[in-house]
């Protein structure tokens, strides 16, 4: 591979464990690596707020009309989606790395929307 190969194949933007390239995007790592072409690929970055004002079941048996009151421990995870045909990724993304990930999750929209 030469200099204008590597330059070409270079990654865009990148998010752990994600790799965005010109034409594809890539798992570094895990069970489930791999690279894609960007046709029909979709990217969501979910927040799971909703996690924290969901009343559960046990807790309502647990605490009774309180469970509505109390407040959950654990809450406001974000978790970065990207799938399409044949695949699908999915990773928590730290509180703290919130920015990046949207950053990562807009560039690899605009790929995919000039891809398809």
């Amino acid at each position: 591979m030469g200099f204008k190969d590597w330059v070409a194949d270079a990654p865009v933007a990148t998010f752990s464990p994600f790799m965005l390239r010109k034409d594809s995007v890539e798992r570094v790592g895990g069970p489930d690596k791999g690279r894609h072409s960007l046709e029909a690929v979709e990217v969501f970055l979910e927040d799971g707020e909703a996690l924290r004002s969901r009343v559960t079941a046990t807790r309502l048996l647990a605490t009774g009309i309180f469970a509505f009151a109390l407040k959950k421990k654990s809450g406001g995870e974000s978790f970065l989606t990207i799938q399409g045909p044949g695949f699908a990724w999915v990773v928590e993304v730290p509180a703290k790395k919130r920015g990046d990930a949207q950053k990562f999750a807009a560039a690899l929209r605009s790929r995919a929307h000039l891809a398809a």
